[in-house]
């Protein structure tokens, strides 16, 4: 039987079908408008969010080509944003190096891992000094409240779940437990993650 109009649901942003359904359920389009979080003059963040998916083609293509410069200049997007979008973008790539580091272990290694998560994937990779996952998390957070800036806030997520890896499979509510965080960050921190676990699995 076909659902009726009024039994198909709408969500007037896209946060709202992240909570209904799932990250995984939302398109491109919907993850980046949730991480803009607003748009510009007369657009929407949904708008601003085609509008860089057209220039670029898909996520992994802004992963491989966007810089900070050329995001900034697409309309509605700006510094801020465009940090915010390669920060999620490059927690894709930790997340990738700790998939990797955890599979080549040694099933000695794995249990130590097990014992000190956060310290074994919490480390750059020896090639590239890539940020810690923290800062990638702070420029998704963006503000703190008194006493909590954005890093203290992310480091205490990481502690709390012990790994970026760790964070995957929460229930969003459990988040709420750590200082600094409301339901517009939560949001955007899952929609973060999401795109991340794709650049991880488009670099497999």
């Amino acid at each position: 039987m076909n659902p009726t109009d009024s039994q198909i649901p709408t969500w007037h942003h896209p946060g709202g079908k992240l909570v209904e359904k799932g990250a995984e359920s939302l398109t491109q389009d919907e993850l980046l408008a949730i991480l803009l979080g607003t748009g510009g003059p007369g657009r929407s963040a949904e708008s601003v969010a085609k509008a860089v998916l057209d220039e670029y083609g898909a996520l992994y293509q802004i992963f491989r080509l966007g810089t900070l410069d050329k995001l900034a200049e697409i309309p509605g997007v700006g510094p801020r944003k465009a940090k915010r979008i390669l920060a999620a973008l490059q927690l894709g790539r930790r997340l990738h190096e700790a998939q990797k580091l955890r599979n080549q272990l040694t099933p000695q290694n794995q249990a130590q891992e097990s014992l000190f998560p956060y310290q074994a994937t919490s480390k750059p990779s020896p090639q590239k000094e890539l940020p810690f996952d923290a800062d990638l998390l702070a420029e998704i957070i963006g503000s703190g409240t008194e006493g909590h800036d954005a890093k203290k806030i992310a480091q205490d997520l990481l502690v709390r779940f012990g790994s970026l890896e760790g964070l995957y499979g929460q229930d969003m509510g459990l988040f709420k437990e750590i200082q600094g965080l409301g339901s517009v960050k939560i949001i955007r921190i899952t929609a973060a993650l999401e795109i991340a676990k794709r650049i991880a699995h488009a670099l497999s």
